[in-house]
């Protein structure tokens, strides 16, 4: 094979994983369902916020 068949054929498999690779960023970013959207663990009050409290 000469070099620009070669070229092609790698700027092919550059190309797929970088399609891969925007596609799993757009699932998880905008279809996947988070609990804690902003990242935090947030606390349900209750029971805890009383045992806190108290310490």
């Amino acid at each position: 094979m000469k070099a620009k068949h070669v070229l092609w054929i790698v700027s092919g498999i550059v190309a797929v994983v970088a399609m891969a690779a925007g596609i799993a960023v757009f699932v998880d970013r905008y279809l996947k369902k988070k609990e804690c959207p902003d990242g935090y663990i947030e606390c349900c009050g209750g029971e805890d916020d009383e045992l806190i409290a108290e310490e």
